[in-house]
Parts: C-alpha cells; sequence; structure tokens
C-alpha cells in the first residue's frame, strides 16, 4: 500500500482479498458501518461464509468481523481486526 492510497481504495483491497472464492467456498463481505477520520478508520462487516461441496449438506456461516486502520507515515494500516461468530 503506497501513500497515495484512500482509505476506501485499501478498504476496497481488504474487501476483495477477503471475497475470494474457491470452487465450493465462497465469503461474502458486507460493510455495516464505515467511519473515517484524517488519521484512522473502522470498518465494521458482516461475512457470510458459504460451503457447496458436491454430496455433502451445504454449510453456511454468519458472523461480523471489526477492522481498525490507522494512517501512519502517510500509509493507511490495518492495527486491529476482531472477529465474532454470530450464533
Amino acid at each position: 500500500m503506497t501513500g497515495l492510497s484512500t482509505f476506501k481504495q485499501v478498504l476496497f483491497r481488504h474487501l476483495q482479498a477477503l471475497e475470494r472464492r474457491d470452487l465450493h467456498a465462497r465469503l461474502f463481505a458486507t460493510p455495516l458501518e464505515i467511519h473515517e477520520s484524517s488519521d484512522g478508520g473502522l470498518v465494521v462487516l458482516h461475512l457470510l461464509y458459504c460451503e457447496d461441496a458436491p454430496g455433502k449438506r451445504a454449510f453456511r456461516q454468519q458472523s461480523t468481523l471489526t477492522l481498525v486502520f490507522a494512517k501512519r507515515e502517510g500509509e493507511w494500516v490495518r492495527v486491529q481486526n476482531q472477529h465474532r461468530a454470530i450464533a
């Protein structure tokens, strides 16, 4: 990540990385909250993991992921994350 990246560009790259999929599984990330200041950012995501392997029962799991970013020396870096399953 370069110092020229905006917070939203960095967030978009994180979402793309989360939503990568393989042949039988997918992870969907939906932003619930996005807060940004000149030197920090907070994002709360709803995650839905779906697994559909042939011959097996479909598996679904929901969770929330909170990501905290800080701008350090002109670059946005993730400084904290918290993942919590939804029952």
